[in-house]
């Protein structure tokens, strides 16, 4: 019957070769039972063999023999199996193949040969293939040993079971990773195999804390970094699921702080060089952050691999979460003084053209960014003299304008910080920075008004050192009559040992309106100085006093705009009927005609 002339001589049909032969299957006699298996695993090389009906009746006595335990008997019936497994898997499962089959895949004393263990663990892919639920009835640790198989297809099969068992019960993660199902999955990349489901199962498994406390978990961090780095992985997919299992374990501060976690922190800055998608760019810019967070050798790591400035191009990043992610990146690279020699003018001009794109294209403010500003200035004072930091100002003053709250806290903590380094910075940058941060005066005032009591001790003291301008109009007098004679008024202002300023004469008025402005500029507000006003009236005897007003100047200072009637100090005025109507302003604008 071997021979296929035979089958054609004598006229059989499949059936009435198999029948007979199943009954041998199941003779006591092992001779018996070796005969008919090899004779039937010869015949079902042919596909109608395969395919018909009675074959199925065959698969009960082959998958006994299967799980016998007897060598030689298990090979012949394993081999026949495996030719009709993708005919009648579902017979197979029937039958407890699923229990039998995983008996041989797990054997260990005697281990069976391998060419044996393939065909087992290719009828078992070929059964779970039919349905999802065969998944379950496979043992954990049997679905992991089939990891190590040599047929692509049967390590798919087995990866897709054990992400389906880890979505569907959080206890299997640990006992996967107890069945050493990490080493095996790291093998797998490393040989470039089924990269993306490898990849998505190791991540899933990382995602554990459970599995993150256990030792494996600390060797996994060099084989996947050094994935990331070969040159041979051409898998998206697969890098991306590879940077997803470094940020999870980054998560571990045990983990992040490791000795291998050097090679993740240069792996990950390659990744962001290799022009990567913008979900690679944060998967790998949020892992770095937990890596260097409490790791001053990391963040050598990363600057050594060239990370300063590639992180710096992300800030400019299209996408907003990407920019905002590495503003804070940056922040914890230079919260300490680890990098000193690393930062640079480059550094703070990229920040602010990151803060400038930001209020730009959607009007909002990047409080990360922000943030990050203030931590720099902080940590590196010999910044605070730079171009940078004096071109930087402005945005910072666009921030406190249209910024929430917390955004307007970190730019009053930066410009406080610049100006507590005015008096040691030389007298010209000085000057350039205080100039350019009094546009900040007429908002600080309003936040005086507005905001948090918490605000109001850096506002204040930024107001009080910023140069400006103090503009006093006189609008108009009220009542001004004399006892003899016409009312010919005008007003001197002063302030200090200056020069008076004088209003025009209005002749014959005891209403007179001037609506006269007069200014006077500051490099500093004039600490407890105060504005004299002294009202007169011009005739041909000379000129007589209608009577004075003092102001104190500090106070408009804060609020920006002081105005109303103010009562004429005279002997002649005790009813205080004479006053006059002034408005005076405390401001960044410059009036030069009238300065």
């Amino acid at each position: 019957l071997e021979k296929p002339q035979s089958l054609t001589t004598l006229k059989l049909t499949p059936r009435q070769v198999i029948e007979p032969l199943i009954s041998f299957l199941e003779s006591p006699s092992q001779a018996i039972q070796q005969l008919s298996s090899e004779l039937l695993c010869h015949l079902l090389a042919q596909e109608h063999f395969q395919q018909d009906i009675t074959t199925k009746n065959a698969v009960i006595p082959l998958v006994q023999l299967a799980g016998i335990g007897i060598l030689n008997l298990q090979q012949t019936a394993v081999k026949a199996l495996e030719k009709i497994s993708l005919m009648w898997p579902k017979a197979i499962a029937d039958a407890g193949g699923i229990f039998e089959l995983s008996k041989v895949i797990i054997q260990d004393d005697p281990q069976p040969p391998h060419s044996l263990w393939e065909s087992a663990a290719l009828i078992l892919s070929n059964v779970l293939r039919v349905s999802i639920d065969y998944y379950f009835e496979v043992p954990l640790v049997v679905l992991v040993k089939m990891l190590h198989s040599s047929n692509e297809s049967t390590i798919t099969v087995a990866l897709n079971a054990l992400i389906v068992q880890e979505r569907s019960d959080n206890r299997s993660a640990e006992l996967m990773a107890e069945a050493q199902a990490i080493d095996a999955l790291l093998n797998l990349l490393r040989s470039h195999q089924c990269e993306e489901a490898a990849g998505k199962l190791l991540e899933a498994l990382f995602n554990h804390v459970q599995v993150r406390e256990m030792k494996v978990s600390k060797y996994a961090i060099a084989p996947i970094s050094q994935y990331l780095l070969d040159p041979q992985t051409r898998s998206q997919s697969g890098r991306l699921l590879a940077a997803l299992a470094l940020g999870d374990l980054s998560q571990h501060e045990g983990l992040a702080r490791a000795r291998d976690s050097v090679s993740a922190c240069r792996a990950l800055v390659s990744l962001l060089e290799d022009q990567p998608t913008e979900e690679m760019k944060m998967v790998a810019i949020c892992a770095l952050q937990n890596f260097v967070m409490n790791s001053r050798t990391n963040r050598r790591a990363v600057a050594e691999a060239g990370g300063i400035l590639v992180i710096q191009e992300q800030l400019l990043s299209s996408n907003s979460d990407v920019a905002v992610q590495a503003a804070l990146l940056i922040r914890f690279l230079f919260s300490n003084h680890t990098l000193q020699e690393y930062v640079s003018n480059e550094l703070i001009r990229s920040l602010t053209a990151a803060l400038e794109r930001e209020l730009w294209s959607s009007a909002t403010i990047n409080e990360e960014v922000l943030r990050t500003i203030n931590v720099i200035f902080t940590n590196f004072p010999k910044l605070h003299t730079s171009e940078a930091a004096t071109l930087c100002i402005p945005h910072l003053v666009a921030a406190l304008k249209s910024g929430n709250e917390a955004a307007q806290e970190s730019v009053l903590d930066t410009l406080c910080l610049l100006k507590d380094s005015w008096s040691t910075m030389p007298i010209d940058i000085a000057k350039s920075q205080s100039i350019v941060a009094a546009e900040a005066i007429p908002i600080l005032q309003m936040l005086m008004k507005t905001c948090p009591p918490s605000f109001h001790e850096r506002a204040d003291s930024l107001l009080h050192c910023l140069p400006g301008c103090l503009t006093v109009t006189i609008n108009r007098g009220n009542n001004l009559k004399q006892t003899m004679g016409a009312t010919n008024a005008f007003c001197q202002l002063t302030i200090g040992n200056g020069p008076p300023r004088q209003t025009k004469v209005v002749n014959h008025s005891i209403s007179p309106e001037w609506k006269e402005a007069f200014t006077w500029a500051f490099d500093v507000p004039p600490k407890g100085q105060k504005l004299h006003i002294i009202c007169k009236s011009k005739n041909t005897f000379g000129k007589a006093t209608l009577g004075r007003v003092t102001i104190q100047i500090d106070k408009v200072v804060t609020e920006g705009v002081y105005s109303g009637l103010f009562n004429l100090n005279h002997d002649s005025n005790k009813d205080g009927s004479r006053t006059l109507e002034i408005e005076i302003m405390w401001s960044n604008r410059l009036c030069n005609d009238n300065i």
